[in-house]
């Protein structure tokens, strides 16, 4: 049985790489890609919402080529393993690893959103700054994209600007980086532009004063976190700090007790 499995392993790693190789000669990758992208703007807007927010899918390359084939080749290994031993633990276990994966991917999309709420009061205060010297707001939004480029909130926004270089609407795409962020700030931030972009307010003031509020939020929200931290530890101090050390102080005493006493 284990000589079976070790000659499917090397079958199923020896498949995978030639799929690969083959894969890279015949120049698929960017055949795939445009009938993932045609599929992808089939696809209704709530499904991609929900892709986009819950596995944050931003592979660069073949990389995303490659994932899909690591994936393939466990996916053999686990349903040959487990029709020879009759068995669904195998299943199971690949299960788990796949949870393990969304698990990350959410993680990582939390993550982002935090990463984009600090961000976002810097940016406020740049828009505010070249809207108060004449600049308009779509323009003074591509100035700080160029600016700021390695900031994980300017790919946001300059993924706004190439939709609106492609003829969409400022709301449309606006509400398309709105949408893609599961942020109460970010959402926030998104409908004031709207509303100031439609009514042809001035947009200076309320974009100071919104960064102003922001910073105040997290601030207070960091406060918050670090004094709830000595709460927070109070369990594992108890459960596995203390117990340890009274183990050390009063073991050598119990035994000598125990062995008769003190001489």
């Amino acid at each position: 049985m284990l000589l079976l499995f070790i000659l499917i392993f090397f079958v199923s790693t020896a498949v995978f790489f030639g799929t690969y190789k083959l894969w890279s000669y015949l120049q698929l990758s960017s055949f795939l890609d445009r009938k993932i992208n045609q599929l992808w703007q089939r696809a209704p807007d709530k499904l991609k919402v929900v892709v986009e927010r819950y596995l944050v899918l931003k592979f660069a390359g073949n990389k995303a080529h490659l994932s899909f084939f690591v994936w393939l080749l466990l996916a053999t290994i686990s349903a040959a393993t487990s029709i020879i031993n009759r068995e669904p633990l195998v299943f199971m276990l690949f299960a788990l690893v796949l949870l393990m994966v969304f698990n990350k991917r959410r993680t990582l999309w939390l993550k982002r959103n935090k990463t984009l709420v600090k961000e976002l009061p810097d940016f406020c205060d740049l828009i505010s700054m070249m809207m108060a010297s004449g600049v308009p707001l779509i323009l003074a939004l591509e100035k700080v994209t160029d600016s700021c480029n390695e900031r994980l909130l300017a790919s946001e926004i300059n993924a706004v600007v190439q939709r609106l270089r492609r003829g969409n609407g400022f709301d449309a795409s606006m509400k398309a980086l709105s949408d893609g962020c599961d942020a109460k700030p970010i959402k926030e931030w998104v409908t004031m532009l709207v509303k100031g972009h439609q009514q042809g307010a001035s947009l200076t003031k309320p974009l100071r004063f919104f960064a102003h509020q922001l910073r105040q939020e997290l601030l207070n929200s960091a406060e918050k976190r670090a004094q709830e931290a000595p709460v927070k530890l109070l369990f594992p101090l108890v459960t596995c700090f203390f117990p340890v050390n009274f183990l050390v102080i009063l073991g050598p005493i119990i035994l000598q007790m125990s062995q008769g006493g003190f001489t």
